[in-house]
Parts: C-alpha cells; sequence; structure tokens
C-alpha cells in the first residue's frame, strides 16, 4: 500500500523577524497585511498539531495553502523528521515571497450550473451507497475503508462528501485522493465540494476529479423510483449554496413526486460539536420545516454522529466526516455516557433546538503510538430497496459498528 507523504509546520514565528521575509513591493500596508496572515497561518497550525509526525490540517486557507506549497516546494534548510518539517529561520524570506506570489495567482475555478433533472443509477428499486467523507489523506484509516468497499464490491453509487488534504490541488487529488479511490466495475462516483478543496481554488475537484468521474458539475442529483438523493456545493462558497442551488433543489424536489428526500453536503446544517449552518438553512427552509427532506448527511466535522430525528424538521441528520482525518478525542468520555449495551457509542444530549444523538468513540489502531488519543476512522453504507431505507455505519475494515432500518 502507497504510503503518502505529508509535512505540517513547525515554523519559528520568529522566521518574520527580518523585515525582508515578506515584501509586497514597497507598499507598508500590505507588507504588514502579509506578515499578520502569515503569522495567523503559524498559529493556526501549532493549534492543530498536537503529536509530532502526525497528519493535521487546520479549517484556515494560508495555513492548509503552506502545507502544500510545503510538501511541493520544500523550504530551504529544513530538517525532515517523519511526517513533520522543522524550519529553520535561515534563508525563509525568498520561500515566504515565492508561497504569497503562487497565493496570489490563485484563482477560483469557474463555477459549473448542474443539470435540472437526475440521473438514474441503480436497476430503479435498488440502489447501494458507499459514503465516505473527509477521507482524502491516504493515510490512516482511509486506505482500508476503501479497500473494504471494494472487497465488498456491490456499491453502484460512491459519493465523497468533501475535502482532500491540504488544499484539494490537482498534485494532492492524483497523489492522496484517486490511488486510493475504491474501484468498482459499474459504479457511478460523485464528488462534493468543500472547504479545502476550494482553499485551492477548487481546480483539484472541477479539472481532475470531476472529469475522472463522468460528473459534470459539483452539485449533483441520483433518482432511484423511491428516492432523490441530492449532492449540494456548500465549498464554493464557504458553508452556503454557490449559484442558483437553493431554487434548483426546490425544482427538483417539486418535480419528485411522492419519493423521500436525501440530501448530502460537506457543511452541516447544525452541530452539538461543532458551529451551525444558517447559511444553508435558510436557503432551504421551506423544503425543511415542510418536512421533505429525510435524511441529511454531511462531514466537516470530524467525527460519526448520528443524530436523532429533528423534531421541527422531521429529519435523520448524519456527520460521518471521520473518514480519514486523524481528529482528537478530548474530552468526550468525561463529558458524555456510553449508549446502554454498547460502550463504542456515547449518547450527546440535545441543547438549543439541535436534536440529540449518538457520537462514536473508539481507539483509532491505524494512528500508531497515539491510538488512544484519537477518535476512529469509517465510512457508511445505504441500501436502498423500494421505500426501504437500511444504513449501516462501518469500521475502515468493513465491520458493522452499527446498522438500523430508516425506512
Amino acid at each position: 500500500m502507497k504510503v503518502v507523504s505529508h509535512r505540517t509546520f513547525a515554523t519559528p514565528v520568529a522566521a518574520l523577524a527580518e523585515p525582508s521575509a515578506l515584501e509586497s513591493g514597497g507598499d507598508p500596508l500590505a507588507d504588514a497585511a502579509l506578515r499578520a496572515a502569515f503569522t495567523d497561518a503559524l498559529d493556526a497550525l501549532e493549534a492543530e498539531q498536537r503529536h509530532e509526525g502526525i497528519l493535521s490540517s487546520p479549517r484556515h486557507q494560508i495555513a492548509s495553502l503552506l502545507q502544500t506549497y510545503a510538501a511541493e516546494n520544500p523550504p530551504p534548510q529544513t530538517q525532515p523528521t517523519g511526517l513533520e518539517v522543522k524550519f529553520d529561520t535561515r534563508d525563509l524570506g525568498g520561500w515566504i515571497r515565492s508561497f504569497f506570489d503562487w497565493w496570489r495567482r490563485l484563482r477560483p475555478a469557474k463555477w459549473r450550473a448542474p443539470a435540472d433533472e437526475p440521473e438514474r443509477v441503480g436497476d430503479g428499486r435498488k440502489l447501494r451507497v458507499g459514503l465516505l467523507a473527509d477521507w482524502g489523506t491516504g493515510m490512516y484509516g482511509a486506505p482500508v475503508c476503501a479497500k473494504s468497499l471494494q472487497d465488498d464490491g456491490d456499491y453502484q453509487l460512491l459519493m465523497h462528501l468533501g475535502d482532500v488534504y491540504y488544499s484539494g490541488t490537482e498534485h494532492e487529488v492524483r497523489e492522496n485522493f484517486l490511488p486510493f479511490w475504491p474501484k468498482i466495475p459499474g459504479a457511478v462516483t460523485r464528488c462534493l465540494n468543500s472547504n479545502h478543496e476550494m482553499y485551492g481554488g477548487g481546480w483539484g475537484l472541477f479539472n481532475v476529479a470531476m472529469p475522472e468521474f463522468g460528473q459534470a458539475a459539483s452539485p449533483c442529483a441520483v433518482m432511484t423510483d423511491d428516492w432523490l438523493l441530492v449532492g449540494l456545493d456548500t465549498g464554493y462558497d464557504d458553508n452556503d449554496l454557490a449559484g442558483d442551488q437553493g431554487r434548483w433543489v426546490e425544482g427538483l424536489v417539486g418535480r419528485a413526486g411522492e419519493r423521500r428526500v436525501i440530501l448530502f453536503s460537506h457543511h452541516q446544517p447544525f452541530s452539538l460539536l461543532s458551529g451551525q449552518g444558517p447559511k444553508l438553512v435558510s436557503k432551504l427552509d421551506r423544503l425543511l420545516t415542510g418536512g421533505r427532506i429525510f435524511a441529511w448527511y454531511w462531514g466537516h466535522e470530524h467525527r460519526c454522529v448520528l443524530y436523532d430525528r429533528h423534531a421541527a424538521w422531521n429529519m435523520h441528520g448524519r456527520c460521518i466526516g471521520h473518514g480519514g482525518m486523524p481528529y482528537f478525542r478530548d474530552d468526550v468520555r468525561e463529558r458524555f455516557l456510553p449508549e446502554a449495551g454498547d460502550e463504542r457509542w456515547l449518547r450527546l444530549p440535545g441543547r438549543n433546538l439541535v436534536p440529540g444523538g449518538l457520537l462514536l468513540d473508539t481507539p483509532n489502531p491505524y494512528i500508531q503510538g497515539h491510538e488512544d488519543d484519537y477518535g476512529p476512522n469509517g465510512y457508511m453504507t445505504l441500501e436502498l430497496d423500494g421505500p426501504r431505507l437500511r444504513e449501516l455505519v462501518h469500521a475502515p475494515d468493513g465491520e458493522i459498528l452499527r446498522e438500523q432500518a430508516l425506512a
């Protein structure tokens, strides 16, 4: 199994002490802005990195781009130590300037409007869907998840709900994503946009991943005789619906007849452990309050949480952002009690109109030496059979950790 080399930063902020380290060409205000942006990025990387040699990538554009740039254009005077590169303060000025020259040239890929009509996948009645999110590391449990899906082979639709690390560049999609993605003859793959893809302008998604899978636009829709599955782009405009997606979804649902509707996205509409998604909710308000959305699956937050049915929307919410990124378990076992009969799941109480739910919490055997410090990776299967829907949560090796019939 190929191992992708990743680099994280341990750069002293003192590297910015020399005025020549950041120069915009003589504009003092621009120089100060660059210096502040670089310092903020280093602070974000420092805060994210807890154990040496463990991949980390914060939700910070410049920090993620620094990681991408360092991996592809190693700075001078570096001393590699495993997955981490420690930077000397010498000779960094030119490298820093070259990074910002590269950063300034980044422009977002052109938005592509989705088709008005959904694709037909499966035999009309049955459809088996494999779901991965925040999976694009090529490391830890990510390749194991992919192998389990591939070995099973009985999937007609595979979906990635976004995040190829560090910045979703064309190089990273080719190195960290495509080589590991499960190869299942006849299966359709659809990839959703995310914040990390857009940190690099979305070019890896639009120019590499989507053409590879014959995907015309980042929003997408699939239909069976009984279900409508809609993939949203919540990355092009961060944690929002770019273009005319709100009306597009309403149009799809309006023409779907009696079909139940499932949404997929990178960002979350709500969370008990992270931020909320007010822009997403406001643009889909009529569908949510009208009870037209049966379930919503998302990533972004690196955890697996099965929310109780939403009291106002009558909707099943699922966070499955635990595909391949190392994430800290923190103090969850001190704050929440195990689910009766299954200690792998913790019961989260609802609050502030967000429903309670179950949080998957086990050690991560794929992070050697720090297994107990990091939460588990994994994936999910949806089995659609006529109007019925069965949901399965898997460990990377395919073990079923929880299954239930939602419909």
